[in-house]
């Protein structure tokens, strides 16, 4: 069963991102929500969504470099999503949109109580 679970991981990355996203997402906001923090969901999902967006610019780059870009260019371009391939894209919008998501959601429970 866990070798199944890691096959489906490497094999789906951006899904898996947003899968494990969403744990991330949720585990934060009920941390900061026990320590009694201002708009926990919202911080939360802020936190994973930079987390991964820092994961993927940070490996963009480091391809960009190896592809020829000088420094400056392959910083800028990871800064700014020029250069990226679509499994970068993928492997930091499907976690970002995940980690929303699950604040949404948070925010509409606690709207209700």
């Amino acid at each position: 069963m866990l070798g199944t679970l890691v096959a489906f991981m490497v094999a789906n990355p951006a899904t898996s991102h947003a899968l494990t996203a969403t744990l991330e997402t949720a585990g934060m906001a009920i941390a900061m929500t026990l320590l009694r923090t201002p708009r926990p969901e919202g911080t939360a999902a802020l936190l994973v969504s930079t987390y991964y967006y820092g994961r993927e610019a940070g490996q963009r780059e480091h391809d960009i470099k190896h592809a020829g870009w000088d420094a400056v260019q392959a910083h800028l371009g990871a800064e700014f999503l020029y250069g990226w391939s679509l499994p970068n894209l993928q492997q930091w919008v499907a976690p970002t949109c995940a980690a929303w998501a699950v604040a949404g959601a948070i925010w509409c429970l606690r709207a209700r109580t």
